[in-house]
């Protein structure tokens, strides 16, 4: 066989934006596992539905090589999803919006309270308006000088609802990406959100509706932060940080004895 020379992306942040949207939402199709690496090969190759040749090209290399030889080389697609750089913009009914930053560096605790809870309730229902109004919660307008606008939970319904003509593909990729955001962050800060142990025998449990993160912000508002309003714009980051010691601080205190009698 003629040698055919390819290049594919090696990690999840080199996708391309059509390759990334596609991907995502084959996660998302009622696939046989043959069929569902049939596509994603496809996808990483970057054929087009039009291009024919390519497409033939394609079914060479499946036949001559096998399926199980060319997923080795790009095993990373079948780990864990360590994706997390969003789609630059969206064009939504009010215009440009623009993404958060890499690892949602630039949110606020705020923001990240709303995402969590609409993330979780994607999880666990699969209706597809809450990654509607993730979208909305994450992408937004710049001002003048380039920086994010403030995020106004009131204005919530009215931005999802200018996003009404993106398509699934593209919110598929979007919650894609926030997930790969949550497995990076989450490690980083394993007093926050320790890992449960997992009993294979124990029934499967219940995926959780909400993430009670607006709670723990109310709760410490007031203190290092300041006002509540202060605090919920206090960066996701710095407020994980300063939580992660607090809860490190606490577990490390000694314990009071028991009296005995």
């Amino acid at each position: 066989m003629k040698k055919i020379k390819v290049t594919i992306a090696q990690s999840w942040n080199e996708l391309t934006t059509w390759q990334l949207k596609t991907i995502a939402a084959l996660f998302h199709r009622d696939l046989t596992p043959r069929l569902f690496d049939a596509y994603i090969f496809y996808a990483i190759m970057d054929v087009r539905w039009w291009q024919f040749y390519k497409r033939y090209k394609v079914q060479v290399i499946i036949r001559n090589v096998g399926m199980t030889e060319l997923k080795k080389h790009y095993s990373w697609l079948y780990k864990d999803n360590n994706l997390t750089k969003f789609i630059p913009q969206l064009m939504s009914k009010n215009g440009i919006l623009f993404s958060p930053m890499a690892r949602l560096i630039n949110l606020t605790i705020d923001e990240f309270a709303h995402t969590e809870d609409l993330f979780l309730g994607f999880n666990k229902t699969k209706k597809i308006e809450y990654l509607r109004y993730l979208a909305a919660v994450l992408y937004r307008e710049n001002d003048s000088n380039g920086k994010r606008i403030p995020f106004e939970k009131n204005e919530l319904d009215a931005r999802a609802l200018a996003l009404s003509k993106i398509d699934n593909k593209t919110l598929f990729a979007i919650g894609l990406t926030y997930q790969g955001c949550r497995n990076y962050m989450y490690p980083k800060f394993p007093h926050v959100f320790p890992q449960r142990e997992v009993d294979p025998e124990a029934p499967a449990p219940v995926a959780p509706s909400g993430s009670n993160l607006g709670k723990l912000v109310l709760a410490l508002s007031g203190a290092k932060f300041g006002t509540h309003n202060e605090t919920k714009s206090t960066n996701l980051y710095i407020f994980m940080s300063e939580f992660e010691e607090q809860l490190k601080a606490e577990k490390q205190k000694p314990k009071p004895r028991t009296a005995h009698a």
